[in-house]
């Protein structure tokens, strides 16, 4: 029997489940990370780490379960969502949210305790720090494309000032065709961790484009997160979450708006844009977890 078995499902990107297992797998705890809940419920497991959507049921009758929100709905009727995920879905022992505004968004009972716990980075985006290599990118963007709406725009304005870009993520055929067509950028589709982390260390800042899109503008941009941890300068639009986090933690952005060949050396040139090495410690899963006491809270419910 295994101690924990995370269960990621659907297409949401969720790299705190493999975080969570190597944290875990660290400390003596054998887990398993699996892609549905047929899966799961053929593994013997005394607990069951869940990611919401709509968390019906269970997934093995008299085995506790937590469960994991960290983003609130998002579209049309994403208040009647929200009720909709928090009447259909079964109640676990512990609840975990990215913050307090996302654990606001739901109607769960009070009355089941729950931890936040805010997204992070690997140490392997840290150690890019360390890297010292020729950078053959200006700009690197990975992530939604076609998902959102002002993704492509954006390149397409920074290709046009003669910035050289790197892009990944999933996109539709339309904006592939657009992304290879354009001078300057160099689209590379879907691609892995390593292959990430490879183009994050050859690039000069990052790129963070967010819909002005309730409840998106509040929540934690994990590329942010990144960019911050990896040393690179981040360019943005403003919006709620990157203007408070920016002033909380004393970095300086780019805006896109402003943004030009001038605006951009005095980015890469401000050391205001990007954060100690101190600070960006604070950014990564091993921190995070071990400020929240993620293995005494698995460990109580374990046992």
């Amino acid at each position: 029997m295994i101690d924990v078995c995370f269960i990621k499902t659907g297409k949401a990107f969720i790299p705190e489940a493999d975080a969570y297992s190597k944290f875990l797998n660290c400390r003596g705890l054998s887990t398993s990370v699996v892609e549905s809940e047929l899966e799961a419920s053929e593994l013997k497991a005394r607990l069951y780490y869940r990611f919401g959507g709509v968390l019906r049921g269970c997934i093995v009758k008299g085995t506790p379960e937590v469960h994991e929100y960290h983003t609130a709905s998002v579209g049309r009727f994403a208040f009647l969502k929200n009720i909709s995920k928090s009447i259909l879905a079964s109640k676990p022992k512990y609840y975990s949210f990215l913050n307090a505004f996302v654990e606001g968004e739901y109607y769960f009972s009070r009355q089941i305790p729950r931890f936040y716990r805010d997204m992070g980075a690997s140490d392997a985006v840290l150690s890019l720090r360390s890297i010292n290599c020729e950078k053959e990118f200006d700009v690197c963007y990975f992530g939604a494309i076609s998902q959102r709406k002002n993704v492509v725009p954006a390149i397409s304005d920074l290709a046009r000032q003669g910035f050289s870009i790197v892009v990944a993520g999933r996109t539709n055929s339309d904006d592939e065709l657009l992304l290879s067509q354009m001078k300057g950028v160099t689209f590379l589709g879907m691609l892995d961790r390593d292959q990430v982390l490879h183009y994050l260390s050859k690039s000069k800042a990052g790129l963070n484009i967010m819909p002005d899109e309730y409840p998106l503008t509040r929540q934690t941009s994990t590329k942010v997160i990144e960019y911050l941890v990896a040393g690179l300068p981040v360019i943005s639009n403003q919006y709620e979450w990157i203007n408070e986090h920016s002033r909380r933690y004393g970095y300086d952005f780019a805006t896109i708006s402003s943004l030009d060949k001038r605006t951009f050396q005095s980015l890469i040139n401000n050391p205001n844009a990007i954060i100690s090495l101190e600070k960006a410690k604070k950014f990564t899963w091993e921190e995070i977890l071990l400020e929240i006491d993620f293995l005494g809270i698995i460990n109580r419910l374990i046992k």
